[in-house]
This record gives C-alpha cells, sequence and structure tokens, in this order.
C-alpha cells in the first residue's frame, strides 16, 4: 500500500477544538484510485479504516489489516457543571468511536469528564 497523506477535515478541527476531551477525531485520506480511509487523528499510528460503502451521513468500515467489518463503540464523557468539584446534573455527552475487534481492543465506556 502507499503512502497515505491522512488530513482532518474542517468541521472535525472544529469539533477537535470544542472538544478536548474526544477520543476520535476523524482524519481521511485517498488513494490513487479514488479509495478513501479513515483513521483516528488523535492517534497518528492508529489503525486505518477502509470506507467500503457509503449513503449519505453513514459509511461501512473494513479494517484495512485483516478486512473485519469495524465496530463502533459508545463512550459516554460526564459533565461536571456543578457547582463543586466533580458535581453535576448527571448528564452525559455520548461520543460513538470505531475499532476493528481483533486488532483493537474495545474502547471503554467510561470516557473523560467534561467540564465548561
Amino acid at each position: 500500500m502507499p503512502d497515505l497523506e491522512f488530513s482532518v477535515e474542517k468541521n472535525w478541527k472544529k469539533f477537535q477544538e470544542e472538544s478536548p476531551w474526544a477520543l476520535f477525531v476523524r482524519s481521511t485520506a485517498h488513494d490513487e484510485s479514488g479509495q478513501k480511509y479513515i483513521r483516528n487523528a488523535l492517534r497518528p499510528s492508529s489503525q486505518i479504516y477502509k470506507v467500503v460503502k457509503s449513503n449519505g451521513k453513514t459509511e461501512e468500515l473494513q479494517c484495512n489489516t485483516c478486512g473485519s467489518e469495524i465496530m463502533g463503540a459508545t463512550v459516554a464523557h460526564p459533565i461536571h457543571d456543578g457547582p463543586f468539584p466533580l458535581s453535576g446534573s448527571g448528564q452525559c455527552h455520548y461520543e460513538e468511536v470505531p475499532y476493528c475487534p481483533k486488532c483493537e481492543q474495545k474502547p471503554n465506556y467510561h470516557g473523560s469528564f467534561i467540564t465548561p
């Protein structure tokens, strides 16, 4: 596979700036045939996912290493917006994080705290 140049799209850069607690920021690359690839911009050495099918806002992803279907794990980020340290309303922001079930560990459900 040739070297791919990954870049973060404008809307994902904005998300990264507004969400320092996020575990996944999407970066994309295309090879010479036009095939689209995705990986986590926060970990440049992370697993590369191949876009197999795209339907508007949803994409089917495949692990570029083993060919497995990419799964999504929900990660809950508790919002600590109360008047005291570690206190809050009990709300969470939920993030969907992709991972390969054969090549990667499933992301932990318990994410980082969000403090406004």
